[in-house]
This record gives C-alpha cells, sequence and structure tokens, in this order.
C-alpha cells in the first residue's frame, strides 16, 4: 500500500541528471551516519559535464561493522546514469560506456575505474530511468565483467542497480522520499523545504554559546548506540528553530530529516504509524516544533524503543524537565554585536542598529523585527512581520488565544508593563500588592491568588525574568505591552490618583516608562497634559525633586516640545539666585534640556535656557549646564554634531551670549565662539540623539563646503568685531581663541586670507603681546607649510619676517626673548638648531657694540628672556676680558619686576668655565650687595658649584640673608656631586637644624642624590643618617598643611640602603617606627605607606626582636597606632591581597605571645592575621592555623570571617560573592581539620546571604 513516503518509478525518471546525482549524494550521506562511517569518505562529485574518469563518486575505505547493501566492504566506485536511451544490457553501450569509441583495454579504461579494480574495490552501476528484468540485469552485469577481464581483471566485482534497487534503499530514509516523491511541502518536510519557510530564510548570525549549541547537538546527533531525544528550549523568539536547522544542515544529517511544524500533525499520523511497524526500517531524525510536554511524553513513549535510527528532536517555550535519558537543550540569547549585525543587515547604520539591539536581550526574531521595520515601516518599528506575529507567540505560546486564560495572561502583562520593574518577594512583596491592586481593577476575577499563579506561569515561560525583582524580557515587548496598555485602557487615566498608592521604588519605575509615550496617541496626549500649566510641574519645586526630575527627563524624551515650554514657564522664569540654589533635579534637567537641543526648532530656546542655567553654574564636571551650552556651538558634521539646527540658525544665539550684560554669559559666549571655531577633531558622547522610540534626529550635515566655510566666516567675523568692546581679560580671551583656531583655519582656503589678515592686525594692537602672534605664525609653518598652497605660505611667510624684523633689537627679541620647540627641528623632524647660529651673531654685535646690547639689558634681566642663559652663556665666552660684567650686574640691580637671573646665570656659567678664581671672588663681592646677594644661590647653581662656594651659601643661609628653600634648587641637574662630602655634611647639618618644617624635606632629596645615585661614590655616614632618618620633624604633625609627596619616597630608599650597612643600628630605627606607626602628619601617615617597606627589612633581619618591640604597641586595648600596626602585620590592599609583616614572625612567637592570654589575643589575632588560605607543604598558611590552634572559639571564627571580608572588588557584587564561595568550597575537600571545615561551613553560609542580598540589589539597579 502507497504512503506519502513511497517512492514510485516515475519518481526516479523525472530526475535530471543533476538532480539524481545530488539525490544518490544524499543517500550515500545519510547511509554513512547509519553505518558510522565518516563523509570524509565519500567523494561525489556535482560537476556531471567534467570528465570523470567512468566513476561519479566513491567511498573509501570503509570498515564500518554494520552490513550495508549501499557501500560495500573496502572501495566502491559508482558510476551513475540518468538516460532512458542507456540500455545497460545491451553490449555496444556497455563497451561505449567503458571505452568511448577505443579498443577494449586495461589502457583504455577509465582512470578512476581502473583505481578502483586496482584496489580490489567493487564497481557499481546506478541506472535512474531503467527498471530492469531480471534477465537484463544478468546480462548487464556479466557484460561489465567481460569487458573488465578483457582489461586483465579477472576477478572483478561489478553491481548493477536499477529503479527497483534505488526504492529499497530509499525506503530506509523517508526524508529523501519526501524529497523525491515531491510531498516534502505538506505536514512533513524535509531539511531542504524546511530551510525555505519564510522565517528560516533570514539572515543567521551565531556567537559562540550558538556554535557551542550546534556543536553539541551534532554529537548526540552523530550517536549510534541507541535511540535519542533531545528537547530544545527556550523563550519564543531566541532561536530555537533556526539553531535546530543550521545543526542539521550539516552533510550527514541533512538527508535523515523530516521536520513537522506541529506535534499534532505527527500524531497518529502515516509517518508514525510506519515507524512503529516491526519491520520498518526507517533512520530519521525527526524534529517536532511547539512540542509541548503532553506531545513530547506521548510520542517519545511510542519511539524510545525503536533503536538507534530513531532520533526525535521536539522544540518547545518551557523547560519541564523529566527523569529519563532525555537531552536538555537550551536556545542562548545571541550576543548584542551579532544582534546588531542582523539589524545591519537590513542596510541600517551600525549606530542606529546598536541602539535597537539592546531593546532586543539577545532574541534574533525581535532583531529581525527591528531591521525589517526600520527599513521598510519606520513609523512603527513594533510592527509584526506578516510570517509571525512575535508579540503574540511570546503571550499566547500554544494555548487558545480567545481562552480566558490568555485574556488574563495579556492584561496582567500589560499592567506589569507600566512598570520598568516590579519587586514580587520579600521585601518588595508591597510593589507586587500595588501592581495587583491595579490589575483587580480592571478584572475583579484577577485575585491576589490569581494574580500570583499568572505570575509564576510567566515566569516558567521566561517572559518575566528575575527573583526578587521582575522584569518583562524582551524589553521590545515590554514596550509593546506598555503601548498596548495606553491605547486599551488610557482613557479618562487620572494621574494624581494613579500614583497616590504607589510605593515610591514602583513611582520611579512608572515614571521611567513614559519616555516611550510617542508611540501611543493616548499616553501623548496624557504627556501633554503632565507638562502643561494645569500638570504638576506648575510647582517649581517638583523639579527640584530627584523623582519629579525624573519624571520630567522620561516626559521630554516623549515630547520634547512640550518639555520646552514647561522648562520655560518654570526654569526659565526663575532668577539667577534661585538658579544657584538649584541642584536636586538639576542634572535631569540639564540633559533634558541637551535633548531637546537636538531638534532644530527647538534648539534657540533650550539654548537660552542652558545659557541661563550656565551664568549660575553650580556644578563642577565637564557635562554641566556650561559645558553642553558650549558642545552646542560646534560645527561637528553628521554624527557628531550637536543638534539639526545648522550654525546660521545657531548664531543668533552666540550674538546674544557676547553681548549680554551678564560676565558669566559673555565667558560662555566666547568658550562658545572658540568651540565654533574647532576645524580638526570633532567627538561627541552618543545617547542625546537617542530619546525613547523617536526617530534619531537628523543631524546638520552641510550641504557643500561652502556651507561649513561659511559657518567658521561668520563666528570670525563676529568675534572680531566685538574685540575693542571686551572687558579686558574677556579681550586676551578672544585673542587666545583667535590663535589657538588660526592654525586650523588657515588650512581652509577659502578662509586663509581673512585668518592672515587678522593675525596681522592683532599684532599691531597694544593689548596684544606680538609674540605670541609670530609663535602661532611659526607654528603654522612648521607644522602645515608644506601642505598650504603657495600663495598662502608666502604670505605667512611674510608675516613672519614683518613680526620677527631684522634690526638687532628685533632679533633679540625673536630668538632671545622666545624659546620654541620648533626652532630646534626642522618640518621633517630632524633635529637642528637654528637658535644657536642666531644667538652666535647676535653676541658678536653685542660684544662689538656695547650700545647695541645696553639698550636690550631692561628685559633681559626678566622672565621675558626665555633664551637669556643660551645668550648670556655665549656673551661670556666672547666677552674677552668680562668687561660687560659690571654693565650686566648693574642691569641686573634695577630689574624689578618679573627680576630673573637666567641671562646672568648664564654669562656667570662662562666666568666658572673661564676663569673660576674670578667667579669665586665675583660671588664674594655679591655677599655685601642688598640688591643681588639673594641670587647668589641661583648664580651658583646655573654657573657651577665649589666648596667655597658652597661654603658661601651656607654663610648667607646661616646669617638669615637666605631662607631654607634656597638649598633646594641644588637636588636638580646633579650639581650637588660635585662637592665634598665634608662640606655636604655641614649643609646636612644646618638644614638638620633648622626649624622650617620643609626644611627636612630639602635634606631628604639632598641625601638621596647626594649617597644613592648611581654615579655616587659616596657612603652612608652611620650617625648622620640615623639623625636625618629619625628626624623629629618627621615624627610629627606639620602646622603647614602636607609635606612633599616625594618624602615617602627618599626616605624609604635612604632607610632600606642604611639597614643594609647598619643592621644592628636598624632596631633603634625600628623602635621609632613603631612609637610612631600611623601617626597623621607623620612619615609613617597611612595604611600602605612606602615607608613600611623598611621595616619591613629590619623584621626579615631580626623577626623576634622586632615582635617583642611590636607586642608592645600592638594591643588589645586597639588605639590608631595599634589598628595601623595590625593592618601592616595583615598586609594586603583593599583590592588586592598579599602577605602581611606577620608572615616573617616565627610561629612560635606568634602562639607564645597568644597563648599568655588566650581569651583576648585569639580573637584579635583573627583580625589581622593575613586572610590567604592555602595548602602548601613548603608554607604554612598563618589563617589556617588559628583555625587549627583556636577555631574552637566563636569569637575567633567571628572574627576571622570579618577579617576575611574586609575588601573591595570590582564588577557584580554576586558575582565576587560567588567566587569567593567557590574557593573556599574547593579548599573544603581537600581540608582535614574539623575546625577548618566549621568555619568554612559557616562562612559559606553567610556568603550565601550575601549573594542572595548582592542579587536583590543587582535586579533593582540594572534594566
Amino acid at each position: 500500500m502507497d504512503t506519502i513516503f513511497s517512492v514510485r518509478n516515475e519518481d526516479l525518471a523525472r530526475l535530471s541528471p543533476q538532480e539524481a546525482v545530488n539525490i544518490f549524494r544524499e543517500l550515500l550521506w545519510a547511509e554513512a551516519g547509519r553505518i558510522g562511517i565518516g563523509i570524509s569518505k565519500i567523494h561525489v562529485s556535482s560537476w556531471i559535464d567534467v570528465p570523470d574518469g567512468g566513476i561519479d563518486a566513491i567511498v573509501e575505505g570503509n570498515l564500518a561493522s554494520v552490513q550495508s547493501d549501499l557501500v560495500k566492504p573496502g572501495f566502491t566506485a559508482y558510476q551513475i546514469k540518468a538516460s532512458e536511451s542507456f540500455k545497460p544490457w545491451q553490449d555496444a553501450q556497455i563497451k561505449r560506456e567503458l571505452f568511448g569509441k577505443r579498443f577494449p583495454s586495461k589502457e583504455n579504461l577509465g582512470s578512476a575505474i581502473k583505481n578502483c579494480l586496482d584496489k580490489k574495490g567493487t564497481y557499481i552501476l546506478v541506472c535512474f530511468k531503467q527498471d530492469l528484468t531480471p534477465e537484463q540485469h544478468r546480462q548487464a552485469v556479466e557484460t561489465i565483467k567481460y569487458y573488465f577481464k578483457e582489461g586483465g581483471y579477472q576477478n572483478p566485482k561489478v553491481e548493477v542497480w536499477s529503479q527497483n534497487n534505488l526504492i529499497g534503499f530509499l525506503k530506509r530514509y523517508p526524508s529523501l522520499a519526501l524529497k523525491i516523491n515531491q510531498r516534502e511541502r505538506t505536514k512533513f518536510q524535509t531539511h531542504k523545504s524546511w530551510s525555505q519557510d519564510a522565517e528560516m530564510r533570514r539572515a543567521f548570525k551565531a556567537g559562540q554559546p550558538q556554535q557551542e549549541f550546534i556543536a553539541s547537538m551534532q554529537n548526540a546527533l552523530r550517536k549510534n548506540d541507541r535511540a535519542f531525544h533531545i528537547h530544545v528550549w527556550g523563550e519564543p523568539g531566541i532561536g530555537k528553530t533556526r539553531l535546530v536547522l543550521e545543526a542539521t544542515r550539516a552533510d550527514d544529517l541533512q538527508p535523515l530529516i523530516i521536520y513537522c511544524d506541529s506535534p499534532s500533525k505527527f500524531r497518529d499520523s502515516d509517518l508514525m504509524n510506519e515507524i512503529l511497524k516491526d519491520d520498518n526500517q526507517f533512520s530519521v531524525i525527526l524534529v517536532i516544533d511547539e512540542c509541548d510536554s503532553d506531545s513530547r511524553s506521548y510520542i517519545w513513549n511510542k519511539l524510545k524503543y525503536r533503536g538507534s535510527r530513531i532520533k526525535l528532536i521536539t522544540i518547545y517555550n518551557d523547560y519541564d524537565k523529566t527523569s529519563g535519558e532525555i537531552n536538555y537543550l537550551k536556545a542562548p540569547p545571541l550576543d548584542i554585536e551579532h544582534i546588531s549585525e542582523i539589524i545591519q543587515g537590513y542596510s541600517i547604520p551600525k549606530d542606529q542598529a546598536v541602539r535597537w539591539a539592546e531593546l532586543c536581550d539577545g532574541f534574533p526574531r525581535v532583531a529581525h523585527v527591528f531591521g525589517q521595520n526600520l527599513k521598510n515601516n519606520p513609523e512603527d518599528l513594533l510592527k509584526p512581520p506578516d510570517t509571525i506575529n512575535v508579540w503574540e507567540r511570546h503571550i499566547v505560546g500554544g494555548d487558545d488565544p480567545n481562552s480566558d486564560q490568555v485574556r488574563q495572561r495579556r492584561l496582567v502583562l500589560q499592567h506589569i508593563a507600566l512598570f520598568k520593574r516590579f519587586g514580587f518577594r520579600r521585601p518588595f512583596i508591597n510593589e507586587a500588592r500595588a501592581v495587583a491592586k491595579k490589575i483587580e481593577q480592571a478584572d475583579p476575577q484577577i485575585t491576589w491568588a490569581r494574580f500570583q499563579e499568572i505570575i509564576k506561569d510567566l515566569k516558567d515561560r521566561k517572559i518575566l525574568q528575575g527573583e526578587y525583582t521582575l522584569y518583562i524580557t524582551p524589553k521590545a515587548l515590554h514596550i509593546k505591552l506598555w503601548i498596548d496598555w495606553w491605547n486599551t485602557y488610557g482613557e479618562g487615566f487620572d494621574f494624581e490618583e494613579f500614583i497616590e498608592d504607589l510605593p515610591d521604588s514602583l513611582r520611579d519605575w512608572f515614571y521611567e516608562m513614559f519616555k516611550y509615550a510617542s508611540e501611543s496617541e493616548v499616553a501623548s496626549r496624557i504627556v501633554e497634559e503632565l507638562l502643561g500649566e494645569a500638570g504638576p510641574f506648575q510647582n517649581k519645586d517638583y523639579l527640584r525633586k530627584e523623582d519629579g526630575a525624573k519624571f520630567f527627563l522620561a516626559l521630554a524624551e516623549a515630547n520634547p516640545k512640550a518639555a520646552l515650554k514647561c522648562l520655560k514657564r518654570t526654569v526659565g522664569a526663575w532668577s539667577k539666585e534661585e538658579l544657584l540654589r538649584f541642584t536636586t533635579g538639576r542634572r535631569k534637567v540639564v540633559w533634558a534640556l541637551e535633548k531637546i537641543a537636538m531638534w532644530r526648532e527647538l534648539f534657540p530656546d533650550a539654548a537660552r535656557l542652558l545659557l541661563a542655567l550656565g551664568e549660575a553654574e553650580n556644578e563642577p564636571w565637564s557635562n554641566n549646564a556650561s559645558g553642553v551650552f558650549v558642545r552646542l556651538f560646534s560645527p561637528a558634521p553628521g554624527k557628531v554634531a550637536p543638534t539639526e539646527a545648522s550654525p546660521q540658525e545657531r548664531l543668533p544665539i552666540l550674538k546674544e551670549a557676547l553681548e549680554s550684560r551678564s560676565k558669566e554669559r559673555r565667558m560662555l559666549g566666547l568658550r562658545a565662539c572658540n568651540q565654533a571655531l574647532e576645524s580638526q577633531h570633532f567627538v561627541r558622547m552618543i545617547g542625546a540623539e537617542y530619546q525613547g522610540f523617536h526617530e534619531t534626529p537628523q543631524l546638520w550635515t552641510p550641504k557643500t563646503y561652502g556651507e561649513l566655510f561659511d559657518a567658521y566666516r561668520k563666528v570670525w567675523q563676529m568675534l572680531y568685531k566685538r574685540l575693542n568692546e571686551l572687558p579686558d581679560d574677556e579681550r586676551q580671551e578672544a585673542v587666545n581663541i583667535f590663535l589657538d583656531r588660526a592654525g586650523g583655519l588657515v588650512q581652509i582656503q577659502n578662509l586663509a586670507d581673512m585668518v592672515i589678515d587678522t593675525l596681522s592686525e592683532l599684532a599691531e594692537k597694544s593689548y596684544v603681546d606680538s609674540k605670541k602672534v609670530l609663535s602661532e605664525v611659526i607654528q603654522i609653518l612648521h607644522y602645515n607649510g608644506e601642505r598650504l598652497p603657495l600663495r598662502i605660505r608666502q604670505r605667512l611667510e611674510q608675516l613672519k619676517e614683518d613680526l620677527t624684523g631684522n634690526d638687532f633689537s628685533s632679533l633679540m627679541k625673536r630668538y632671545v626673548g622666545m624659546n620654541l620647540l620648533e626652532d630646534k627641528f626642522d618640518e621633517k623632524g630632524n633635529i637642528i638648531d637654528q637658535t644657536q647660529l642666531q644667538i652666535e651673531e647676535l653676541v658678536k654685535q653685542a660684544v662689538e657694540n656695547h650700545d647695541l646690547l645696553r639698550s636690550e639689558l631692561n628685559w633681559l634681566v626678566t622672565t621675558e628672556a626665555q633664551n637669556g642663559y643660551l645668550f648670556g652663556y655665549e656673551l661670556g665666552k666672547r666677552d674677552k676680558d668680562f668687561s660687560l660684567l659690571p654693565l650686566l650686574l648693574e642691569a641686573q640691580r634695577k630689574a624689578n619686576k618679573n627680576a630673573s637671573v637666567y641671562f646672568l646665570g648664564g654669562y656667570f656659567r662662562a666666568l666658572f668655565e673661564r676663569n673660576r678664581t674670578m667667579w669665586e671672588e665675583q660671588l664674594d663681592a655679591l655677599i655685601d650687595d642688598k640688591k643681588l646677594n639673594i641670587w647668589i644661590p641661583e648664580l651658583t647653581w646655573r654657573s657651577g658649584i665649589s666648596d667655597r662656594a658652597a661654603i658661601r651659601i651656607l654663610d648667607l643661609a646661616e646669617e638669615g640673608m637666605i631662607d631654607v628653600g634656597h638649598f633646594k634648587m641644588f637636588s636638580f641637574g646633579g650639581v650637588i656631586r660635585d662637592l665634598s662630602e665634608d662640606v655636604f655634611k655641614k649643609w646636612i647639618e644646618f638644614l638638620l637644624k633648622s626649624s622650617e618644617t620643609y626644611a627636612i624635606s630639602i635634606a631628604l632629596d639632598l641625601y638621596h642624590s647626594y649617597y644613592l645615585h648611581k654615579k655616587s661614590t659616596h657612603i652612608l655616614p652611620q650617625d648622620l643618617t640615623f639623625r636625618l632618618l629619625t628626624h623629629q620633624s618627621l615624627f610629627q604633625k606639620s602646622e603647614k598643611g602636607k609635606r612633599n609627596q616625594m618624602d615617602e619616597y627618599h626616605w624609604t630608599e635612604i632607610g632600606k640602603a642604611f639597614i643594609q650597612l647598619y643592621p644592628q643600628k636598624s632596631l633603634e630605627l625600628a623602635d621609632k617606627m613603631l612609637e610612631h606607626f600611623g601617626e597623621d602628619g607623620t612619615i609613617l601617615e597611612g595604611f600602605h605607606s612606602q615607608v613600611q617597606a623598611v621595616l619591613n627589612e629590619i623584621v626579615k633581619l631580626f623577626p623576634c626582636e622586632v615582635w617583642k618591640k611590636i607586642t608592645k604597641y600592638l594591643g588589645p586595648p586597639i588605639d590608631s597606632r595599634a589598628f595601623h600596626i595590625k593592618e601592616w602585620l595583615r598586609g594586603g590592599e583593599f583590592y588586592k591581597e598579599k602577605k602581611g609583616a606577620l608572615t616573617f614572625i616565627p610561629l612560635e612567637e606568634i602562639w607564645k605571645w597568644v597563648d599568655e592570654d588566650v581569651e583576648n589575643r585569639a580573637w584579635y589575632l583573627a583580625t589581622f592575621v593575613p586572610k590567604i588560605l592555602f595548602h602548601r607543604e613548603e608554607n604554612v598558611c598563618l589563617a589556617r592555623e588559628l583555625l587549627i590552634r583556636y577555631g574552637n572559639r566563636e569569637d575567633v571564627r567571628r572574627n576571622l570571617i570579618a577579617n576575611f571580608s574586609t575588601e573591595g572588588w570590582t564588577g557584580s557584587a554576586s558575582a565576587h560573592y560567588q567566587k569567593k564561595k567557590e574557593f573556599l568550597l574547593k579548599f573544603k575537600k581537600k581540608e582535614t581539620n574539623q575546625n577548618v571545615i566549621d568555619w568554612i561551613n559557616e562562612y559559606v553560609s553567610i556568603l550565601d546571604e550575601e549573594i542572595e542580598r548582592a542579587k536583590i540589589g543587582e535586579e533593582r539597579e540594572v534594566f
């Protein structure tokens, strides 16, 4: 009797040659899977017109133990014929097939046939369009054998298959049968037919979890030891069916697939009846979609013992694990990167795709909804495709869509969707009750008990997720349900009544969902009412509350226009004093205005409000109102543009700010002008453009380059026009803007002349330092000159020459007055020194004509001479008898404002090199010069040093003519290392005696440079070093604030060197350190000071001795010093564990100390024992040893837990505690001591509570 799986002769006869080859390939693959040989041993060419050596398919080396009529043992070669004219029983036909027109011989056989016969393989001729009689079959086989024997093969293995043989082979594989008889579009589908379904044709993306899922399924399906059932489960739209399709796409699995989209179509079907027949030999992988628990159990019960030829894959939303051998596979969510790629596949830009991908929560089907609608239906992004209603699949599942059960489920979901999330278990059960109360008002049949039943069902379906706080997933479904609620129940909505009895957190979550109100006409009207004159924001205090401001931000995303009107009535009417007091809620209002300003028609008023808030700025961070206002004027195009409004449309606001009577507003206007003239680097933090479900604003992009250039020109000209009208400080700010932006804008050919003209005019203005203009021109030419058009470069070169000048005075100001990096490198980055040559020439002129020099001296002796040292040095080298020295000294005496001996120091350097005696005499002479003696230390440091010079400086300090601070400069440049040790010690002695608190800091710095520099040959002296390290000022709090940040480093390095040289003396140092350990304001303050390394080294040398000293201060009782000492002993940092100093102390000494007072010291030791657990024979774990000895005490266990819980981490708290718990349980497996095991059990119990508490908090903080 025929069934839908019957294959008839005419079905085979209908196949084209290509189709016949394809079918035979799949037949071989299916058989290979059944008998357990790899498909890599099967080779079937798809090229039917390419010479194949007489063979179309081969199977190499079949060693399978399973008997097969289709695949012979050893080597098998198949010749496939699909022509009605081919008659294999006729000698001429066979001869022509084997030899063509050539003489029958071995040489003229096809190469592939010879290869088969040489390997003693089986040659099989497969005839798709012939149904041979027994006699025809005999003749065909004998004819082929005859010709093979003629070719020298005496015992060839030959078979000839015709339609009846093929039909017999196909009976085992119903999927192939459906494909051949063209019934694959009935209730059962082949893999190929299934893959052509609309939903299966969409782009497929797989991350690592999906690839692992596919590999796991394929491995399971290739097992041939028994019948196998895989149940795939997961939320609707997560991609279950598609994953199964992709997993079974493998060549050896695909021919076995029969897909059925419903269990009802399979139950009691022809296929099921055929499978259940005792004599049936079907080999099939049966895929049944939407297979609920009852159907799954029924079908598996029927198939379970039908042998390894049957493999069952069922697919359903719910996880309903039962006992038995079913293999459960959960379809994993797709990572956001691949979800984004799905959306991008619809020609959506990546930045847009990422935005919507976040709402998909890993559901590929939802991603396809967004992608398709963004492309074809942007006005309704949640519209389901015509092939499947995605949202109904989530809500209805496999139930009757018209049932009360589904109706109630939908109603509950819509009400839940009003809130971003809600608490369901204690301690947040009041939130669930508040939601349930709203639902019961809509449907009295949904009581609290029924509400809980529905929630459980929704959690089982994975639509609701979370433990203590629940939320709807995917987010897109949540938004769809929120919109549905408003469209269904929103008319006549009373806001005050609705929120009246809501808990605070639930109220906040209710507010946040309003950002999507633009998708519902009803919700949109409610938003307008809330933001209107009769809404809650008419009370200005409402915006000054965090929840009110947060609500406003959500409403602004839904309706930016109404939100702006609301702000104009409120914030826009406040005085500057009120705006200064506006703190709570301010951040949300600024964010809202940043979003509102994105829209072209709303930009002006939004910008004005930000300007008002910026005028009354009270926030220190960069994205405050001032920062947001300034960035609104960036000329950045496209995705980095701050708004839809063009620069031309923004200009009036900029003009208003610059012309304002308010200084704060004018300064903001200047900052905004600076931003508006940026031409090189554009950046913007994304986010403001994403507002609810609104389409992204069409951010400004210039239609032509001319539009962009015109924007720059108008701002530049407007600012220049205002220049003379600005107050002095603002004018200087404007000048700086021109100079800062000139380099970028001059590269724009259309603007270059305007920029150069402005620079020329600025250089002429009395309030502009022409050297700054010259510096900018030089920089432009140096870095961009080669890229500039010749005409523009020539103009800049001319301006440079004009500003530089060519007379002595001008060149002095250029090369001695300016120290530019650009003078040291050419335009290709090669090191040159343009300045040196110019200075040498200027010095030559000055030596030859003193009058030239005399006219420049008034500024050479000030900070204005940026290259003064180099000029002074060259001058000193060329001044033959130092005849200019009196002139220079006199000029230095007369210097008042910004006086500097930088120039004179260079001259003295030459004096030091050329005439050391005269150098000494001149410095001696300056001692009595009341105007210049204060400069002696710096002149010495800049020119050179000697013992005599050092004593001179020391004498000045001792006489009070210079202060201690003058010694500081000698720690730079290594100058001090040229002193003799005796003289250097005198300096240190002086500094140690000084009453100035910073003197010790200078002493440490000098000491470190003199004794510890790698080039030093001096040995630390014992007594002086000890007195330095123990100086009283290091161990008392300074009245002048914090000490130098380098003091710790210098003290530590000197201390470690001291210990190495004088270990016995180090015990006295330990005494001093322990006495002041952790004391505020001392060198030992803080918990992780560098100086503790010194004490660590002493402990390593003398552990027992130092331990005795430690115990004097350790406590209990515990004071501040004891607390710091125990933290040092414990070791580690807040985020990093490491061994502390306690590990250097012999264990017997520690236990001896504890045993002297177990009651007070055992628990105390538990608070600072290093919090590290390990099992190692070569090392002792102090924490474990403590538990072994004293772990029977509750106070020891409790304090050790507290010790181990003093920590820091990054990431989620629950994950941190879970990792910690897993470590303890792993440690416990190797533990043998009961005290340690009991402690671990107690700690794990506490960690379980912490994990739960952390998860509760995390659920409520993350959307």
